[in-house]
């Protein structure tokens, strides 16, 4: 072998070592350095709270991200369709608002860091969203900086964990709108809101700031993949995914819309209300999550990345499952799918069989 090509190959070695290195030292920093204020960018001056404003948020994953924006001093807004699991998620996150935030505040009191908004993602019609937005958020004139699209499901009748030919048209449907439609109408109706930046004043010559960044957080799923028993989960999630990297470009393209960030959440095993079988060892709770994903936003979106996975064992599954053979990604894919599916059933069948 000349000297010359054992030169070349030197090079190349010390180039992909070098690579290799500051991927693992930015992958170190982004999941175990937590910033002192995490969102900074999104809240808005004034006496009043910067709000989000979130999707399924009184269980799971919304709930868990909501437990962490108002411990860091964000107002929410829940909306689900259940009135009665609105209110408890309201009443414990209410009882969460650290006082420093809320006791400086002119007229403000802890409570009115948590609003809920009444809705059914998956039969609400067009109108019927844009009057419940006007009234929870236009007329009573919240500053909604963040946008958190979390609702999702599988609304079929049991067992959810079955073939797609064993699908009814109307379920089909009932997948597509809950988790993909509501998600796409409820961000283009706050696309207004959340380009409003917050410029103005409080009364008292105090500016609410301007220039102030917007955040729009829309959730797909490692089931992006593609899922065995879950065909419609996971085809919706890959449209959540692509749908985001879209908007995100077309954000950047208009200087109005440009302080708008749009980042996608690519959630791996979550334990949660919903996702409470057959988890993942080393799984986190729902509630840990939500701190992770508050924690990680503000290095994403300085990364420019267009995804992320807050939790670094998720991050890591991810990028194995991008390098290993088709394969072996279809056998850890069934596998995994193959505990959840059995875990199910076996809580499904009558206790008598």
């Amino acid at each position: 072998m000349s000297s010359a090509l054992i030169h070349v190959l030197a090079c190349i070695g010390t180039v992909v070592c070098l690579f290799t290195a500051e991927r693992l030292v930015d992958f170190v920093l982004f999941h175990f350095r937590t910033p002192a204020k995490p969102l900074e960018a999104y809240r808005r001056r004034g006496p009043n709270p910067a709000y989000a404003l979130i999707t399924g948020g009184s269980a799971g994953i919304g709930y868990g991200i909501a437990q962490a924006l108002v411990k860091n001093g964000f107002g929410v807004i829940l909306l689900g369709h259940k009135a009665d699991e609105l209110a408890s998620a309201a009443a414990k996150l209410t009882a969460q608002v650290p006082p420093a935030y809320w006791c400086t505040a002119e007229a403000v009191d802890a409570a009115a860091f948590v609003k809920t908004v009444v809705m059914d993602a998956q039969t609400a019609t067009p109108q019927e969203m844009e009057d419940a937005l006007r009234a929870a958020v236009v007329e009573p004139g919240l500053r909604v900086s963040i946008l958190v699209n979390n609702v999702g499901s599988v609304p079929i009748a049991v067992p959810a964990w079955r073939e797609l030919a064993t699908y009814s048209a109307a379920e089909v449907d009932c997948v597509i709108d809950l988790n993909t439609r509501f998600m796409a109408r409820l961000t283009a109706l706050m696309l207004p809101v959340l380009t409003h930046n917050g410029a103005g004043d409080d009364g008292h010559g105090m500016s609410f700031g301007t220039h102030r960044r917007s955040l729009i957080l829309n959730l797909s799923s490692a089931g992006a993949v593609g899922l065995p028993w879950m065909v419609m989960y996971g085809a919706t999630k890959a449209f959540n995914l692509a749908f985001s990297r879209g908007l995100a470009r077309e954000l950047e393209l208009s200087a109005s819309t440009r302080h708008i960030d749009c980042l996608c959440l690519v959630p791996g095993d979550v334990r949660s209300q919903g996702n409470n079988l057959g988890s993942s060892r080393g799984s986190p709770d729902s509630d840990t999550y939500g701190g992770y994903v508050v924690n990680r936003v503000d290095g994403a979106v300085r990364r420019g990345w267009r995804e992320f996975s807050p939790f670094w064992l998720h991050h890591l599954q991810l990028v194995l499952v991008d390098l290993i053979p088709e394969g072996m990604r279809t056998k850890g894919v069934v596998d995994l799918m193959t505990q959840k599916k059995t875990a199910w059933e076996a809580m499904e069948k009558p206790k008598n069989q």
